[in-house]
């Protein structure tokens, strides 16, 4: 065979077609392909690139005002394909195009590292001379190392490129997780939500829709476009609608603009809102709900494979963060039901007002084993106020049966507060439930000293004494120690004697009251004496309310029990 019969019937549409000289993109490639042309005398020269699917001519630089005729690309590309040097007569060039006998030469342009990265050809109109030949091997070498050098760059570049954008997904990604991991309600995921999806995405509008009752719901309208406020929500599952077959296929459907919406969805094309061009539909789930999480943009908006999976994975991270707000406040939901049943109403005393108030930690909707409770049995009334450690549903239920038991023996028979809190504290250590806490209790009797004084003994377990304020504003602390509190070990406990005298008023109240960030114990009870010396007259029910107000109770870390008493 030939060297022109090698050739014969090469593959010269895959190369783009070539119009003549004209200026290169890259004014280095032109350079090579003028040498090239001198390198050959009267000719024309090109640098041939390869392409995904075929190849292109970069530059081309000509002598010979076309005489040798159109460039022999077809030649260029087989020795593009094979690798090999081609070196062709005009007579052997002629055997694939009679109509066109040139002496042409291609050379393989290979780096160091044996990658392919051009052709280097040329053509004129007689036999092109072993000298030129090697001229333009030579001339290759030097094509080899710019190219290297230029492809290092452009991989460089776009690895830094790719790097930045993996770096900006990792902080879309770590900014939704922080964000959403702080979240307590609904309402604070919605929002962060939105607001995420404005500062991180860039979106113009943004909702979350999951299914209830039979059909899609928006947990949060205020996302939605004002021209179309049902956008988004009231869709029955099934329907030719993006956002259905998102959830219910589990692929999320991202849509450039609003033609290909009307190309997918046409239906949904015909009354889409103005005011949204590009959009996404990532499919979420909460519990066993399916749902989307739908993205708005007032412009077109191109999502691209890392993006996709970015929003894909942003999508499950707001589905598990409603799914868990949900069941914080479906168990604590719980739990303060519970709580507030154990809270019985006051009974009434002759000769005695009571008023009492429980408080919820406001902080991460926690509740607690704060309680108080008052027993009138005997002819004696007795007030406890009490805190099992801990801020859950196990804390709430260990405070109900502490509290249960207490109830019972103050019924059972009268014994001092001492004597109460001993068989409180040895059930609750024979039980093993390993309930800890600390409570006072009090008990006022009913007769009375001559000067009207009513006689108070009581009993404190680890708890923050009782505090008394006079119809003067007055205040002062009950005065003796407190034993060990509940749950430690079976301890001899103590009681200790007061008076209250008519109009005084005893508050007793959980550490919940008096425990702030940035004050101590000791600076928190003597702005509660400030707090008491403003309302020592006051209805004891104003009272209390005031204490919890300017306490900032409803604001606290920690819940709240308060109960006051006062002989009238």
């Amino acid at each position: 065979m030939t060297t022109a019969d090698a050739y014969q019937g090469t593959t010269a549409h895959v190369v783009r077609p070539w119009h003549g000289p004209q200026p290169s993109d890259d004014p280095e490639l032109q350079r090579y392909a003028v040498l090239a042309s001198l390198c050959i005398g009267d000719g024309a020269a090109a640098v041939l690139l390869p392409e995904p699917e075929g190849a292109r001519v970069a530059s081309a630089s000509t002598f010979d005002d076309g005489a040798s005729g159109p460039l022999r690309t077809d030649l260029a590309y087989e020795s593009l394909r094979s690798g090999r040097l081609v070196v062709l007569t005009p007579e052997e060039a002629a055997v694939s195009r009679p109509e066109q006998p040139v002496g042409f030469v291609a050379v393989p342009v290979t780096t160091p590292q044996g990658e392919r990265v051009a052709v280097l050809f040329a053509q004129t109109r007689a036999d092109v001379p072993p000298s030129r030949v090697r001229a333009l091997g030579e001339l290759a070498v030097l094509l080899a190392a710019y190219l290297g050098s230029r492809t290092s760059l452009r991989r460089s570049v776009e690895a830094e490129a790719e790097l930045q954008e993996i770096t900006r997904i990792n902080r879309i990604l770590l900014a939704f997780s922080e964000a959403l991991s702080r979240t307590r309600t609904l309402e604070e995921t919605m929002q962060a939500v939105r607001d995420l999806a404005t500062t991180q995405l860039e979106a113009d509008h943004c909702t979350v829709v999951v299914e209830d009752d039979g059909r899609y719901e928006a947990l949060d309208r205020r996302g939605l476009p004002a021209d179309r406020p049902l956008y988004c929500t009231e869709i029955s599952p099934g329907s030719d609608h993006p956002g259905p077959y998102a959830a219910e296929s589990g692929e999320g459907v991202f849509l450039d603009d609003r033609a290909v919406l009307a190309e997918r969805f046409p239906a949904v094309a015909a009354d889409a809102p103005a005011e949204v061009d590009g959009e996404a539909y990532a499919p979420l789930r909460v519990g066993r709900r399916a749902g989307w999480l739908w993205l708005g943009w007032s412009g077109p908006h191109r999502t691209f494979a890392r993006t996709r999976r970015m929003k894909l994975a942003l999508a499950r991270y707001v589905g598990q963060a409603i799914e868990r707000v949900e069941l914080v406040q479906a168990r604590d939901a719980v739990a303060r039901t519970l709580q507030e049943a154990m809270l019985t109403s006051l009974p009434e005393v002759p000769g005695l007002e009571l008023a009492a108030r429980y408080v919820p930690a406001v902080e991460d909707q926690q509740v607690g084993g704060d309680w108080y409770d008052a027993i009138h049995a005997s002819g004696v009334t007795t007030v406890v106020i009490g805190d099992v450690v801990g801020h859950n549903i196990v804390a709430a239920t260990r405070m109900g049966s502490l509290r249960a038991i207490l109830r019972g023996f103050v019924a059972d028979r009268v014994q001092t507060p001492a004597q109460l809190l001993e068989r409180l504290d040895h059930v609750n250590l024979q039980l093993g439930t390993g309930t800890m806490g600390t409570a006072v209790v009090a008990q006022l009797r009913g007769t009375r000293e001559s000067d009207g004084s009513v006689y108070v003994t009581w009993s404190s377990a680890g708890h923050l004494a009782p505090v008394v304020v006079g119809p003067d504003g007055a205040t002062r602390t009950f005065e003796g120690s407190s034993d060990l509190m509940l749950g430690v070990l079976e301890y001899e406990r103590h009681d200790h004697a007061a008076t209250l005298a008519p109009g005084e008023t005893l508050l007793l109240f959980t550490d919940g009251l008096v425990e702030r960030r940035g004050e101590s114990i000791a600076e928190s009870l003597v702005r509660l004496d400030g707090v008491l010396a403003g309302v020592g007259q006051a209805p004891v029910g104003d009272l209390v309310d005031v204490v919890l107000a300017e306490m900032e109770a409803t604001g606290a870390r920690d819940d709240v029990a308060v109960l006051a008493v006062r002989p009238v």
